[in-house]
C-alpha cells in the first residue's frame, strides 16, 4: 500500500482532488483520470503527473487551493 507521502509526490495535485479516478486497464496498467476533463476540455483527461498546478483542484476533503 502507498504512503500518503509517496502518492502525493508522485501524483501532485490529483492525489487529493475530488475529480481524480483510478483507472486500471486490462493488462494491469493504472492510470488517473480527470473527471473535469469530461465536463470542460481545457482539462486533460489523463493529466502528466505530478500536477503542481490545477485552476479545477477541488480538495476530496472539501477545502480548495
Amino acid at each position: 500500500m502507498e504512503r500518503d507521502g509517496d502518492s502525493q509526490r508522485r501524483l501532485g495535485l490529483c492525489a487529493g482532488c475530488r475529480f481524480a479516478r483510478r483507472v486500471r486497464s486490462a493488462k494491469g496498467s493504472e492510470f488517473l483520470l480527470c473527471g473535469r476533463s469530461e465536463l470542460d476540455r481545457a482539462f486533460p483527461r489523463y493529466p502528466r503527473l505530478p500536477v503542481v498546478r490545477c485552476g479545477g483542484f477541488e480538495s476530496d476533503r472539501g477545502d480548495r487551493r
